[in-house]
């Protein structure tokens, strides 16, 4: 069993976390580590999203985002024809 800790929540809190534990069919530990795993990706697309609006900003570095795309898109494009082709 991996080691645990107390954490200080309000009971209103505590009450919430045990009903969608509940609802789930899953301990409230088990719930609060899938709230903080959704919790680090949503602030990582926030970020992500952030600079994309950065790099949208500058159009000279958007363009050279956008051929660089387009020249991987190409060479997937390549390599799927040729593994289609191999499979024939």
């Amino acid at each position: 069993m991996a080691a645990t800790t107390t954490l200080r929540v309000r009971p209103s809190t505590r009450d919430r976390i045990k009903r969608l534990a509940a609802e789930d069919h899953v301990a409230a530990p088990e719930l609060i580590e899938r709230l903080v795993a959704k919790e680090e990706h949503e602030r990582l697309l926030r970020a992500m999203n952030d600079d994309f609006g950065t790099l949208r900003d500058d159009a000279t570095r958007w363009a050279e985002f956008q051929a660089e795309t387009a020249a991987w898109d190409t060479a997937s494009a390549d390599v799927g024809s040729s593994q289609a082709a191999d499979v024939t």
